[in-house]
C-alpha cells in the first residue's frame, strides 16, 4: 500500500475535488461515515456512550460528521469542543448539522462548569472519538489541551483517533507529549508515514484505511515514495519453478562468514539460504571454524579459508575467495567475520571486484565504516542490512538520532552511495537509490535475538543468488523473515523463540507463495 505524507494528502483531495467532482464537506461526510463504519463493526455502538473530541479544524469536520452517523446507529452522542467552535467553513457546517439533530455540544473553553461537564462526559464514555488535530498537526500542544488529552488517555473507554491521534507529527512519526493513545485509528484512503513510522506506531493501535469516495485510479497515480510491502505483491515475485531444471538453475550463492567464537552466525546464514530456494550454498569460513559449522550445517559445500592469529579470515585468503566468486550468482559477506585490517582488506576487496549483486551485513558493515566510499568502486548492485548501531557508526551519529529519523537515513545514504539499504528493526526500511521506501509491517520484538539478522542475510543472497532483482529481493526477503518470526512467536513465544525457530518456519511460508 502507498504512503502518502500531509501534502500528498492534500493534493490528493484536491485532485478529487477538482476532476472528480466531489465536493471538500462531502469528503468530511464520507469520512465521518467510514469511521462510524468502522467502529460499528469492531466495537459496535447501538445504546453506547460516545464522546466525540472536535478540533477546530478539518479533523474536527470529520468528528462532527461521525457524531451524526453515531446518532443514527442508535448511540447517545455528545460533542466536545476541545478549543471551542470551528475555523473552517465545512466544519461549521457539520457543526450546525450535528446540533440541528439534537446533539449536546460541550465546550472546554467556556467556562469552569462545561469543562466539569466536559471531564464526566469522558469519564463516562463507552468510546471517545479523537478527532482534534489530523495530518496537518506539527508543534506544541497548549496547556489547557494537554489537560484534555491527559483526560482522554486517563479515561476507561474505546479511544478511536481519526487519521492519526492527537500530538502525532504524521510526516515525522515525531510525538508531542501528551499524546493521545489511541486503541484504533481510521485514516482514509492511504496510510501516513506517521503510522509506520516509531515511536508514532505505539500511539496509533491498530490502523484501518478506510475509502472516502477518492477514485481509486486517482490515488494509484498520486505521486509518493514511500509504500508498506504487499505479501500478494512478495508472493506474485516468485516465479513458477519449471520440471526441467537442475541445481545450476536456481543459482549458487558464495556466503564468506564466521571467525573463531563466532561459527553460530555463519551456520545461521548458511542454513537460512539453503532453505530459501537457492541451488547450492558453497560457505567460505576460516578453517579453525569448519569442524563447528560443518557439524552443524551439511548441506552446503565448503571453502576453507586461512585464519590470522585474531581468528578472523586472513587477507592472505583473497586470491581463492576472489576465484570462487567467479562461479557465483550472489555473494554475501559479513556474518561473524570480527574485526581487524585484514577483515576490512578482504571485504573491501569483495566489493571492488564482484560481478555479481553482493549482501554486506554485520562485521561486513563496520569493515567499511571508515571508508564508505568504496561503494562507489562497486560494479555490481550492492544491498547493505544494518541494525540501527551499524548504520549510526556508518553516518556517525548516534543510535539515537538513527533512530528518530529512520527513513531519512537510510534514504540519503542509498541515494548518495548508489545501494539497496535494508534498516533493520521494528518496521525495517528498505531504501534504493532511487529514493524510493519501502516499509515492512511483519515481525515482533522476539526477533531481537542473537542470529536474527544472519538468517535475514542468508535469505536476501538466496534470492538474489536466485536472479531475484535487488529492490524486489530486499522486500521479500525482509517480509519473509517478520511473517517467519511471527509464525515462530506463536508456536514458542516471543521470550522461547530463537533464530533457528524462524528459519524453521520458511517451509510453511514457500509452501504458501508455490501456491500464488
Amino acid at each position: 500500500m502507498l504512503i502518502l505524507n500531509n501534502a500528498q494528502t492534500k493534493k490528493l483531495e484536491d485532485i478529487a475535488v477538482n476532476e472528480g467532482g466531489i465536493e471538500h464537506i462531502k469528503l468530511m461526510e464520507n469520512a465521518g461515515t467510514a469511521a462510524f463504519r468502522f467502529i460499528n463493526d469492531r466495537i459496535g455502538v447501538n445504546n453506547k456512550s460516545v464522546a466525540i473530541v472536535c478540533g477546530r479544524g478539518n479533523n474536527g469536520g470529520d468528528g462532527f460528521a461521525v457524531a451524526k452517523r453515531m446518532l443514527d446507529g442508535g448511540a447517545k452522542v455528545r460533542v466536545m469542543l476541545a478549543l471551542g467552535r470551528p475555523t473552517t467553513e465545512d466544519a461549521g457546517k457539520l457543526l450546525d448539522e450535528s446540533e440541528k439533530s439534537g446533539i449536546k455540544t460541550i465546550s472546554y473553553v467556556e467556562d469552569e462548569n462545561e469543562r466539569q461537564e466536559f471531564a464526566k462526559t469522558l469519564e463516562a464514555a463507552d468510546i471517545i472519538v479523537d478527532a482534534i488535530f489530523g495530518v496537518g498537526f506539527h508543534g506544541t500542544v497548549s496547556d489547557s489541551l494537554k489537560n484534555v488529552i491527559d483526560m482522554i488517555n486517563l479515561a476507561r473507554g474505546t479511544v478511536i483517533s481519526i487519521d492519526v491521534p492527537s500530538g502525532v507529527d504524521s510526516d515525522s512519526g515525531e510525538v508531542v507529549e501528551p499524546c493521545v493513545r489511541a486503541d484504533y485509528t481510521v485514516t482514509f484512503s492511504t496510510m501516513k508515514p506517521g503510522h509506520v513510522i516509531y515511536p508514532a506506531v505505539d500511539y496509533c493501535g491498530h490502523v484501518h484505511v478506510a475509502l472516502i469516495g477518492i477514485d481509486e485510479r486517482l490515488i494509484q497515480e498520486q505521486e509518493h515514495h514511500i509504500s508498506t510491502i504487499d505479501y500478494q505483491k512478495v508472493r506474485t515475485s516468485f516465479p513458477v519453478r519449471g520440471s526441467n531444471t537442475h541445481k545450476g538453475t536456481f543459482g549458487k550463492l558464495l556466503c564468506i562468514c564466521g571467525s573463531m567464537g563466532m561459527a553460530g552466525s555463519a551456520t545461521f546464514a548458511g542454513k537460512a539460504a539453503a532453505m530459501s530456494g537457492v541451488g547450492m550454498v558453497e560457505m567460505a569460513v576460516p578453517r579453525d571454524i569448519y569442524p563447528i559449522v560443518a557439524a552443524n550445517l551439511v548441506d552446503p559445500v565448503y571453502v576453507l579459508l586461512e585464519s590470522n592469529s585474531s581468528g578472523t579470515v586472513s587477507a592472505n585468503s583473497l586470491p581463492i575467495i576472489l576465484e570462487r566468486m567467479r562461479s557465483a550468482t550472489a555473494v554475501m559477506i559479513g556474518c561473524g567475520m570480527g574485526k581487524g585490517e585484514d577483515v576490512s582488506a578482504v571485504v573491501e576487496e569483495v566489493i571492488r571486484s564482484s560481478e555479481v549483486p553482493i549482501i554486506i551485513d554485520a562485521d561486513g558493515l563496520n569493515a567499511i565504516k571508515d571508508n564508505p566510499g568504496v561503494l562507489g568502486e562497486a560494479k555490481a548492485p550492492i544491498i547493505m542490512t544494518p541494525h540501527p548501531g551499524e548504520m549510526a557508526r556508518l553516518v556517525g551519529k548516534t543510535n539515537d538520532e538513527v533512530q528518530s529519523q529512520r527513513l531519512e537515513v537510510a534514504s540519503s545514504f542509498a541515494m548518495t552511495y548508489g545501494v539497496y539499504l535494508v534498516l533493520k528493526g521494528a518496521n525495517t526500511v528498505c531504501a534504493a537509490p532511487d529514493g524510493s521506501i519501502m516499509i515492512n509491517l511483519t515481525g515482533n520484538p522476539g526477533m531481537s535475538k542473537s542470529g536474527s539478522g544472519d538468517v535475514l542475510a542468508g535469505l536476501l543472497g538466496s534470492l538474489l543468488a536466485q536472479g531475484m532483482d535487488p529492490g524486489t529481493a530486499a522486500a521479500a526477503a525482509v517480509h519473509i523473515h517478520g511473517r517467519a518470526g511471527d509464525k515462530a512467536a506463536d508456536n514458542f513465544s516471543q521470550h522461547s523463540m530463537t533464530a533457528n525457530d524462524i528459519i524453521m518456519e520458511f517451509s510453511d511460508i514457500f509452501a504458501d507463495i508455490e501456491k500464488a
